[in-house]
């Protein structure tokens, strides 16, 4: 055995490597009489610490059994015939045996592949906002006021069966902001708009139970509902929205709507379709999950009432997050549903998944207090409706020949359709990665990946004028692909 001097490894880290994968390899048999410390140390030319430290770990876990008086020797250690072994039959891929061992929950969450992959990517992202403009020194702020008041309980679990001080913020801000009238103790806090899906998945589902869902509609969500072995019915989606009426089934346990800006074909729900959605859902004893993803970004008008805001006989569960106006790795949501619901829900989360941390509550709640979190939104709001208009001209100026002109309402894209519809979109996605551009097509929205009209998602929010504008000479590129 060697070892190296110069390494940056400890030199008993490198015995006890050696001898450990000597042991394990069969190399050094079971029974064996390892040398003494002083005939290792010599062989070896380093110190008897050095060799009585390694040997004491491998005793330690069992690889060596040291009697005194007798001498320290190797454990016999059960190992198997590759060859013969059943978990890895011959000419069969290890990737294709742990394949099989993922359950249905997992192959229905681990679905993504690099086309529909889009963490990383940089400019014209489409559901990405500016991190830059996060009030950072208000953050640091409030974050050592919360410290400085010395109340140390704020680093242990809250007690989540009484509402926290950001629910009760939440409860006066979305009365104000969304015209929804609740209690603190009918708002939820959550880790996000996905984990109160998977909470409410897991509180109200069973196999086999029937969702109604957009189509198109959001494909991360869509899986949560798959992995819990629901019923897809597709709702699917007009020129108000998603239509109930698409529904052939009474026997809908739940429905999922984005009803502000329905995600991806950016149409806001009129009043007429939205009493429609209610009533359907009355008439089956049916609860609707709205989803009101980017609804704090209406750049033209004021805002719209939520469907929550309309409904008098607690049939809808009202997610929202801070994600897109705050920080997305916050990890901060919340949901609005009746107090018996809301109460179940808490001791879900007490059970399975604890509370979000008390300290971010406490922030998020006093940046909400104070008014820190209104003017944010308002800046967010001119900005961004800035960098709309600058994408737009763009669009429909220097892509006049490559989409039809787009029309735009509220959020953080463009839905832009092809005027050649037998271009290759899957390689004009492709080259847009490559690019580091963050669109998306139309297609991946589909339960079955196809579109009925080809369609580029382009996002503006995180990108700013000038970046904006050299995304787009990107994405000329990429979009011309003879």
């Amino acid at each position: 055995m060697i070892l190296d001097a110069d390494s940056a490894r400890p030199l008993y880290l490198q015995l006890y490597d050696g001898l450990r994968q000597m042991i394990l390899s069969g190399a050094i048999p079971g029974g064996t009489r390892i040398p003494s410390s002083r005939v290792l140390s010599e062989s070896l030319g380093v110190s008897r610490f050095t060799v009585v430290t390694a040997l004491d770990q491998l005793v330690a876990e069992g690889y060596l059994n040291s009697a005194r008086g007798s001498g320290t020797y190797v454990e016999t250690v059960p190992r198997r015939d590759a060859g013969k072994s059943k978990a890895h039959p011959e000419g069969v891929a290890v990737s294709d045996r742990f394949e099989k061992l993922v359950s249905h929950r997992g192959q229905a969450l681990t679905w993504r592949n690099s086309l529909t992959l889009n963490d990383g990517s940089q400019h014209l992202h489409m559901a990405t906002p500016d991190h830059r403009l996060f009030p950072v020194h208000i953050w640091s702020q409030l974050t050592k006021e919360v410290f400085a008041e010395g109340d140390f309980r704020i680093v242990n679990y809250r007690e989540i069966l009484r509402p926290s001080l950001l629910e009760e913020q939440i409860a006066r801000h979305i009365a104000v902001s969304r015209g929804i009238r609740c209690e603190p103790e009918e708002v939820v806090t959550t880790l996000g708009a996905h984990h109160a899906v998977n909470l409410l998945a897991e509180l109200l589902l069973d196999p086999g139970d029937t969702v109604a869902f957009e189509e198109p509609g959001m494909a991360a969500i869509r899986s949560i509902f798959q992995s819990y072995g629901s019923r897809i019915e597709p709702m699917h989606v007009d020129a108000s929205g998603p239509n109930p009426h698409t529904i052939d089934s009474r026997d809908v346990k739940l429905a999922f709507v984005t009803a502000a800006k329905q995600q991806p074909m950016t149409i806001a729900m009129p009043m007429k379709r939205k009493l429609e959605m209610l009533h359907w859902a009355a008439d089956r004893d049916t609860l609707i999950i709205e989803d009101d993803l980017g609804s704090e970004f209406r750049y033209q008008g004021g805002p719209i009432p939520p469907l929550k805001a309309l409904d008098q006989a607690g049939q809808v569960i009202y997610v929202g997050a801070f994600s897109m106006t705050l920080l997305q790795s916050l990890r901060v949501g919340y949901m609005i549903m009746p107090r018996a619901l809301a109460e179940k829900c808490r001791r879900l989360i007490q059970v399975r998944y604890r509370a979000l941390p008390q300290f971010t509550e406490q922030i998020v709640a006093r940046l909400i207090e104070d008014g820190h979190y209104a003017r944010h939104l308002h800046r967010m709001r001119r900005i961004y409706a800035k960098r709309q208009n600058r994408l737009l001209q763009i669009l429909r100026s220097d892509f006049a020949d490559v989409f039809e002109p787009p029309e735009f309402t509220a959020g953080f894209y463009n839905l832009c359709y092809y005027r050649d519809q037998s271009i290759d979109e899957d390689a004009v996605l492709i080259r847009c990665r490559e690019h580091n551009l963050g669109v998306e097509q139309l297609s991946y929205y589909f339960a079955n990946r196809k579109s009925p009209r080809k369609a580029l998602l382009i996002g503006f929010a995180a990108s700013n004028e000038d970046e904006i504008e050299f995304a787009t000479k990107l994405l000329r590129h990429c979009v011309e692909l003879r």
